[in-house]
């Protein structure tokens, strides 16, 4: 049987106007987006006050294995430090796990493919289970080399090419922004962009 429910927590009341500064977290949204994109750039960059979380976690180690530099440097909030990116580039045989991280398991088969490696993706479990037919259909769409099995889920490979063709592309995103949100960070990275 379920436990009771507590007692309802009373929370305080102002009785006079408020001046405060709160310091929030960063977002696991924004984090896993600038990460990408600062492993992208033409030059280091410094990401600020991120969210220092697993999916996050996930992120750097993959960009890591695919040749970006990314080292923790003191920051100047309560929430932990901040990172220095340094893009790069790995080749050879590599593997990447995405736990249970969406961002990383749509966002990082993208950059494998600017690679000229042959890239690995697996998760947890369950990550067996989320959509990514989208990614996959859109990496060959794009020129990419992927085999999946015919599963159009993890665990599957990326053969990287060094660069993908871009170009025109029209993708179903009813499932999860995710997959235009990967499209849109690498496509500054592709022959013809992406329309």
């Amino acid at each position: 049987m379920d436990a009771p429910l507590s007692t309802a927590w009373s929370a305080p009341r102002a009785t006079t106007g408020l001046d405060a500064q709160i310091d929030l977290p960063g977002s696991k949204s924004l984090t896993n987006r600038e990460l990408v994109l600062a492993a992208l750039a033409d030059g280091p960059s410094r990401l600020l006050r991120p969210l220092h979380s697993r999916d996050a976690q996930l992120m750097v180690e993959g960009l890591r294995s695919l040749g970006s530099g990314i080292e923790p440097v003191a920051g100047d909030g309560a929430y932990g430090s901040d990172l220095i990116i340094t893009p790069g580039v790995s080749d050879g045989s590599i593997s990447i796990d995405v736990g249970l991280a969406g961002t990383a398991m749509r966002f990082l088969p993208f950059v494998a493919a600017l690679t000229p490696a042959t890239v690995h993706f697996d998760g947890d479990p369950h990550a067996r289970m989320r959509p990514m037919r989208e990614t996959i259909e859109s990496l060959r769409a794009l020129g990419a080399v992927v085999d999946d099995g015919g599963r159009a889920a993890l665990p599957f490979s990326v053969q990287g090419s060094g660069g993908l063709e871009g170009g025109a592309l029209t993708i179903d995103a009813s499932r999860s922004s995710q997959f235009v949100s990967a499209l849109l960070l690498a496509a500054p990275r592709f022959e013809h962009g992406l329309t």
